[in-house]
This record gives C-alpha cells, sequence and structure tokens, in this order.
C-alpha cells in the first residue's frame, strides 16, 4: 500500500482504490489552514495517480467533518486566502477523474457537507447529522450552495442553505442528497462494497460519463455533442470495452447451442 501522511489528512492507495482519510478526530475534522492545504496537497496528489479509479472519502474519529474551525474563524484566523485555498481544495476533489464516495458518520456540518458535496456519490449513516448553516456565521458557503442546486435543484437547495436547517441521512436520501444509509459499524464495508461495483465497470466509460453530467451546466450543447462523440472513440478503443464484448460474445455463442 502507498500512504502519503498529512497533518490533518492521510491518502492510501492500493490497486485502483484510493481513500483519503480526514484525519484531525480531535477537533471533529473541522477545517484549519493546514486541514485546507493538506486537502490541496492530498487531492495534487491523487489527480496525479491515473491508477486510481475509486476514491473513498471519510473522517477519522466521530465525525465525517465539522466544518470549518469556529475557533480560527472567530479569532479571524481564515482569511480571504484561506477560503480562497479552501475552495481550491474542494473543487480539486470534485475534478478528480477517479468517482469520488463520501463515507459520512456523525457530523457533517458546513463545510463538511461542501466536501461530501464535491464527491460523486455519497453513503451516510443513520446517526448522520448534516446542515450547510454557513448564513448563520455570516458567510457564504463557497461554492457548497452551487453544488448543492445542481444535485436537489435551485427551491431546494435556497431552502437549506437559507434557513441552514440541519437534516438526518435519511432526510438526505429524500431530499436526494444521500445515495445510501447504513448503520456506523457498516460504513465502512458498504463504502467498500459501492468501491467494489464501481471498480467491476470499465473506467473509460464511467470516467467519461462523470465528466459529461459534470459538464453539462457549463457547455452549450454542440460542444457536448462533440465531446460525447470523442468519449465514445476512447471507450470503443479502451481495452475494458473490448474485454467486456468479448465476454457478450462468449455468452451469445454459448446461448445459440
Amino acid at each position: 500500500m502507498q500512504t502519503l501522511e498529512l497533518e490533518t489528512m492521510r491518502c492510501e492507495l492500493e490497486g485502483h482504490l484510493g481513500r483519503l482519510r480526514l484525519n484531525r478526530p480531535q477537533a471533529l475534522n473541522a477545517a484549519n489552514w493546514a486541514w485546507v492545504e493538506d486537502l490541496v496537497t492530498a487531492t495534487t496528489y491523487l489527480s496525479q495517480n491515473n491508477d486510481i479509479h475509486v476514491v473513498i472519502v471519510s473522517g477519522e474519529g466521530r465525525a465525517f467533518c465539522s466544518g470549518l474551525d469556529i475557533k480560527e474563524l472567530s479569532q479571524g484566523k481564515l482569511t480571504r486566502e484561506w477560503f480562497a485555498t479552501w475552495e481550491k481544495g474542494v473543487t480539486g476533489l470534485a475534478n478528480l477523474h477517479a468517482i469520488t464516495i463520501a463515507a459520512i458518520q456523525g457530523y457533517c456540518l458546513g463545510g463538511g457537507l461542501q466536501v461530501a458535496l464535491a464527491c460523486d456519490l455519497r453513503i451516510a449513516t443513520t446517526d448522520a447529522i448534516l446542515s450547510i448553516p454557513a448564513v448563520k456565521e455570516g458567510l457564504v458557503a463557497a461554492l457548497g450552495p452551487m453544488r448543492l442546486a445542481r444535485i436537489i435543484g435551485v427551491g431546494p437547495a435556497k431552502q437549506l442553505c437559507l434557513l441552514g436547517h440541519r437534516f438526518t441521512g435519511e432526510e438526505g436520501v429524500t431530499l436526494l442528497i444521500i445515495n445510501q444509509v447504513c448503520s456506523r459499524e457498516n460504513l465502512d464495508k458498504q463504502a467498500l462494497s459501492m468501491a467494489e461495483e464501481l471498480l467491476s465497470i470499465p473506467f473509460t466509460a464511467l470516467k467519461h460519463t462523470k465528466l459529461q453530467i459534470d459538464r453539462s451546466f457549463d457547455q452549450d450543447f454542440e460542444t457536448l455533442m462533440t465531446e460525447m462523440v470523442d468519449a465514445q472513440e476512447e471507450c470503443l478503443r479502451s481495452p475494458e470495452h473490448k474485454a467486456v464484448m468479448l465476454e457478450y460474445r462468449k455468452e451469445l455463442t454459448h446461448s445459440d447451442k
């Protein structure tokens, strides 16, 4: 296993699977200066490893991430530069070619939910507590409201972001924010099961499908059409597609006998 150990988080790489573990449990994985710098370092590290196809993002200890460090915020340490670094790290996570899964337990508040929203899929425990309460702190939730609106629509996103109400994992499923809910004891097993399912699917197709969905809000139809055809050509030429088609032809031959 290849490991990158940072002050507030850890990256573990094994085969095609990556693990990004938020590792500041004594502060419920709250984001201070070291944390946002580590997120930039970690996402850059993951982006440079083309063998990683799936990344599970999780929090060590009792919480996924309780948001920005209120103690440092109240002392005026979280500056304009901090927020720019924060968004650089979160955007780096969102832009990974790998498919990302947020495995959420305990508190997933503010910036913690923003990190989860930057992932492609989200699993939460039954005891998870989620919210995006930046306005109550007199702040904008970085680009979290935009990501949330793209996932669940403008109306529900405004309700959550303007009121800052907390909600459970089950409520998150109803809101279409959370994909699966499980017990805390089964969270890692559930996340690994989803990762294994994704790893069984041709990655070239997954990668381009993710990119196509992510860019659907940014590009005109003609550009999307051109990119789709180029992506499809790469998929058709990929060894994964050829292997799947070979198995299909074998099954077809067998069924015809």
